[in-house]
């Protein structure tokens, strides 16, 4: 018997010690969960603190063009946007000028959509500008090596820029028909959907480089019938990281000094 309970009592003390260590491993736990929780909270505050700062730099940065003619002023015979390079088009046509001071409700659909596209649907804003329509090939023709015509992507109209810093390259693009193009201010443009802020960044690795901000149209397996149709407004190359999806505009012109900073806006058509 005195074994019997001495083993009862052998079980009772390792049961009371077994519940003691699940009390304190909860003790644990919980103090632990707390602490992590304490941590992750400050960590979101802190996080949520960078991101407010970084998101008001951006927001503060200056930006300057220096591409010419963002309103896309016609040259002298009207037939495409003055200052700008044709690349392979087929043609263009000055669809409207949207014009600062008309109630939204009064102002076409078009133009209604493509001040939506950079929140400005609004009675006044910055000042007017043109959206052109522009038809381009679905691919181009060059020499190769054996001086044999071979098959290229098209390239669409560009200006050329010096590449001395981080620029943004964007412009509002609505596709109408044809291979959808990409690069530079078509990047991210959609086929057949609302108009919409299409481009992004341009590092660079040398301040002596430069670039000619064409996209391109890979439509090499495409009958040169097949035309990519886009409608365009407000093109440029700025300076810095400018956030297209939500503060894209016009910007001042940094560049020689017979072209005003802000040009001259364009009369109705």
């Amino acid at each position: 018997m005195a074994l019997e309970h001495d083993i009862a009592s052998l079980v009772e003390a390792s049961e009371a010690l077994t519940s003691t260590v699940d009390n304190k491993i909860q003790s644990i736990d919980s103090a632990l969960n707390a602490a992590i929780s304490t941590s992750k909270s400050k960590t979101d505050q802190h996080l949520a603190k960078v991101d407010t700062q970084l998101s008001q730099y951006m927001e503060s940065q200056s930006h300057f063009r220096v591409t010419k003619n963002q309103v896309l002023l016609p040259n002298e015979d009207g037939s495409f946007p003055k200052d700008w390079s044709l690349g392979d088009l087929v043609q263009a046509r000055l669809v409207e000028t949207v014009e600062s001071g008309v109630e939204p409700g009064d102002r076409s659909k078009l133009a209604q959509e493509f001040l939506s596209a950079i929140g400005s649907n609004t009675k006044h804003f910055a000042r007017n500008f043109n959206i052109w329509e522009m038809e381009y090939k679905p691919h181009r023709s060059i020499e190769n090596g054996q001086s044999d015509p071979v098959k290229a992507p098209s390239l669409m109209m560009y200006q050329y820029v010096r590449r001395p810093t981080y620029v943004t390259c964007a412009a509002i693009v609505k596709h109408i028909r044809g291979a959808v193009p990409i690069g530079v201010w078509c990047g991210g443009l959609e086929a057949n959907a609302p108009a919409k802020v299409c481009g992004g960044g341009i590092t660079h690795n040398n301040r002596n480089f430069y670039t000619m901000c064409h996209p391109y149209i890979h439509g090499t397996h495409l009958d040169m019938s097949e035309t990519t149709v886009i409608q365009i407004a407000l093109p440029a190359v700025v300076t810095g990281n400018v956030p297209i999806a939500n503060a894209w505009g016009q910007f001042p012109y940094l560049g020689d000094s017979s072209v005003s900073a802000y040009e001259h806006e364009p009369n109705p058509v």
